[in-house]
């Protein structure tokens, strides 16, 4: 198995696991509040989160691919956290799981891009410092999983 072929089944199936989720819940479960560290967040807001973050890491990809910076200098990533909604919008349930799946087909698109000495460079990730290509694409699975589990326990699921 490829390194692409290996990310790519792991994204599908974090993401598959949250949109499962997501696909059953009402729309008075996606305004639930789910934490409020700072700013208040509800499921929606959780998703909206989900789609800047990768978003931004499919940027940071991109950017290491070409030897750039990956942040910028003095990159705060609450104060970036805080204001995506303002990024994203106020969307309805539908269109955030429109937006997961578009936001996910082009991060698909460059992990199929990538040779494979690609996988190796590195980029600057603002919570985990120094990180690999490859370790992006597990970040991005990995950070679907977390708030899947914050979703749920804001929603009292086991």
């Amino acid at each position: 198995m490829t390194k692409s072929q290996k990310w790519t089944q792991t994204l599908a199936q974090s993401r598959q696991k949250l949109t499962d989720l997501l696909q059953s819940l009402t729309p008075e479960q996606w305004q639930t509040q789910i934490f409020s560290e700072g700013s208040t967040w509800t499921v929606a807001t959780a998703v909206s989160h989900i789609i800047d973050a990768e978003r931004g890491m499919s940027i940071q990809v991109h950017k290491a691919r070409k030897g750039e910076p990956t942040i910028p200098e003095g990159f705060d990533i609450d104060r970036w956290n805080a204001k995506v909604q303002e990024r994203i919008g106020d969307l309805s349930p539908a269109e955030l799981l429109e937006k997961l799946d578009a936001t996910r087909n082009k991060t698909l698109e460059v992990l199929n891009s990538l040779s494979e000495d690609e996988w190796s460079m590195t980029g600057r990730h603002p919570s985990r410092g120094i990180i690999t290509i490859e370790q992006y694409y597990e970040t991005i699975a990995a950070h679907d999983q977390m708030h899947l589990a914050d979703v749920k326990k804001g929603l009292g699921i086991q």
